[in-house]
């Protein structure tokens, strides 16, 4: 008797546990499939070959968001247009606006422009000219690696832009957060062929674009078409020697006259005119100096 009451007392918090459960579930207030996830276990634990099948929990309607999807792809040359994706109600229509982007073409390795301020719900068509190019999603801190699940265009070629219309993929912008993008043919990234959407102050397209360089560049920059070399200066002409202007003697400078002189027997025989200052100071040669000859002090 006494241990049927104590099996009675067990049991009960297990039946009331039970009804609980049973009007949560009815309520919405659990979700059933937790449920089916707790009984799972539950057949794992005592060895039941049903338990391997994997059963994630949550509602099945909590799909993920990407930052970017793409709606439709042309391949170009008056192809169809192929929808990927259904546009999604971000914003009023009058409100959606497009922006086109130039991939490489005369620009070189270059997107046109390489940066747009976009809304939550615009939508950004990617236009491909030559040669052959993508627009690959990638992190902020490493532009030439491909950010997981993030999107890809694909290689749209264009050989020599021979392709007319040109390639397009349209994309749905869905956050208002930076995007950042590069091309990964070859070595394109590495030179400097990266793209973003919505940089900010402190992550710049500028700081964008020089950490692709310098992780996967040699430090050449992309070719930057139009404009014209600066001519170069032409060499100064050579100028003629300016004259030397000659001083006219100080005041006190030596002077003299050219004379006349003459010959006689081998003795010479002339005479000069010397200015005041051309003879010897006499303070310091002393005075009755002649010839170089001192005077008396």
């Amino acid at each position: 008797m006494r241990f049927s009451a104590i099996t009675a007392l067990c049991a009960a918090p297990l039946a009331l546990a039970g009804s609980l459960q049973a009007d949560l579930v009815a309520r919405g207030a659990l979700d059933s499939e937790l449920i089916v996830r707790t009984n799972h276990e539950s057949s794992m634990s005592e060895g039941s070959s049903k338990g391997k099948e994997e059963i994630k929990a949550g509602s099945s309607g909590n799909a993920q968001v990407t930052e970017v999807i793409i709606i439709w792809i042309n391949a170009g040359n008056n192809a169809a247009t192929q929808t990927v994706t259904s546009t999604m109600a971000l914003a009023a229509p009058a409100a959606v606006a497009t922006h086109t982007v130039i991939v490489g073409g005369a620009g070189g390795l270059v997107y046109t422009p390489d940066q747009v301020n976009a809304a939550v719900g615009d939508m950004v068509i990617f236009e491909f000219h030559s040669q052959n190019h993508t627009a690959t999603q990638s992190a902020f801190t490493t532009p030439c690696d491909p950010l997981a699940g993030g999107m890809d265009t694909g290689f749209m070629a264009n050989p020599n832009n021979t392709v007319s219309p040109a390639p397009q993929v349209a994309m749905q912008v869905t956050v208002a957060t930076p995007l950042w993008f590069y091309c990964r043919q070859a070595n394109h990234c590495g030179k400097g062929m990266t793209f973003s959407i919505n940089p900010t102050v402190n992550k710049t397209q500028a700081m964008f674009q020089q950490m692709a360089i310098a992780q996967k560049g040699a430090g050449a920059t992309a070719v930057i078409a139009g404009g014209q070399p600066a001519a170069s200066a032409a060499p100064p002409a050579a100028s003629a020697p300016a004259p030397v202007a000659v001083a006219p003697p100080a005041a006190n400078a030596p002077t003299m006259v050219g004379g006349t002189g003459q010959m006689a027997n081998g003795a010479c025989a002339c005479s000069c005119l010397c200015g005041a200052a051309a003879f010897p100071n006499a303070a310091v040669q002393g005075v009755g100096a002649f010839g170089g000859i001192a005077g008396r002090f």
